[in-house]
């Protein structure tokens, strides 16, 4: 028994022992610190001024006004083509009126009858040989067919659709023998005596916008491709809501028209004197184009600053883009310390270790 037990002893202090020198084997393990990312970074230096500035645009139709049938059919004539110029008055297309005439000759003849009957009652009333009641039937069956007759004109003259102005064709949206609807626009027309341009403009320069201001003592100068010489331009209008592709406002200016005519999407530089227009003379602040990531939409651009070690993402709005980066009117100021560098690995709030190159 001794030697069985002791046979036990050793077994158990030789476990032990491995144990042990398996476990002073293990290398210890160590929770080190996930490093941060290192990105480049760049100064948002001082604002790029300029006082003249130019606006690339287009001319637009002006005055452009879709032209449509008050009552539904089938287009059966189509008497202008686009650019087509047209006078006050001119029909622009015919509708088939085959039900509106045959209307047009019932009523004719209803109130032709209507007219006789009438005429002789008041003969047998003056008579006293037909009754006040009966009379006053005669009379309402011929204010009814009256009635009925200048509706059936009508019709008939909504199935003709007119030029309501001196203009030209801006565009023809339907064709022969297609059905149109009451309200559907089957051409556009526009004023040809005027000339409209439409400009981007960026949300600083619109804040500054006074139209009252030097509006008879200073107008922009434009220059249109394919055509010689400068034009004035006068101030129209602008939009107070962001377009939602370009992320921009619009300005419209108005100018006579010239010989030759300038037409609808021509190209055009608006060249603008900022100081004496009264508008802001500062075009924003330069960045590299690395350092600038596209939105989800059109014309959505942002920036990730660094301040404190941490990126926080930042809406942008984009000034122009010239051959060393891009000028930045919004959403940037001087100072601002911007990631230039790993720009798709970065989160919001993320700790990142910046490098000034």
């Amino acid at each position: 028994m001794k030697i069985r037990d002791n046979s036990r002893l050793v077994k158990h202090a030789t476990i032990v022992i491995v144990a042990l020198l398996l476990q002073a084997c293990k290398p210890e393990t160590e929770h080190r610190t996930q490093p941060s990312l290192m990105v480049d970074t760049v100064t948002v230096g001082e604002p790029i001024v300029s006082q003249y500035r130019n606006f690339n645009g287009q001319t637009v139709a002006a005055e452009l006004t879709p032209l449509s049938f008050q009552i539904e059919g089938e287009i059966s004539s189509l008497l202008v083509q686009e650019g087509q110029s047209v006078r006050k008055g001119q029909t622009i297309a015919i509708l088939d009126h085959t039900k509106q005439k045959q209307t047009l000759f019932d009523a004719q003849a209803k109130i032709e009858l209507a007219i006789k009957q009438f005429s002789r009652g008041k003969e047998l009333f003056a008579q006293e040989m037909i009754s006040k009641a009966e009379y006053d039937e005669l009379l309402a069956n011929f204010k009814l067919a009256e009635a009925n007759l200048g509706l059936a004109k009508s019709q008939m003259e909504y199935t003709r659709l007119v030029a309501p102005r001196d203009g030209v064709i801006g565009s023809v949206n339907k064709k022969i023998h297609e059905n149109t609807a009451a309200g559907e626009t089957v051409v556009t027309i526009y004023d040809s005596h005027q000339v409209y341009v439409k400009i981007s403009l960026s949300d600083s320069v619109l804040a500054t916008l006074d139209p009252n201001r030097n509006a008879s003592a200073y107008k922009p100068i434009a220059t249109f491709t394919g055509h010689d010489g400068e034009h004035s331009l006068g101030y129209l209008e602008h939009t107070n809501e962001l377009h939602p592709e370009t992320k921009t406002y619009e300005l419209w200016m108005t100018m006579q028209q010239v010989e030759p005519p300038i037409l609808p999407g021509t190209s055009v530089t608006v060249s603008v004197d900022m100081v004496r227009a009264g508008l802001n003379n500062v075009q924003g602040f330069h960045l590299p184009m690395t350092s600038i990531d596209t939105g989800v939409s059109s014309g959505d651009f942002y920036v990730w600053k660094l301040s404190n070690g941490v990126a926080a993402k930042t809406n942008i709005s984009i000034n122009q883009i010239t051959s060393s980066g891009a000028v930045v009117s919004t959403g940037v100021q001087t100072g601002d310390v911007v990631i230039n560098s790993n720009l798709r690995k970065l989160r919001e709030g993320m700790k990142v270790q910046g490098v000034t190159p």
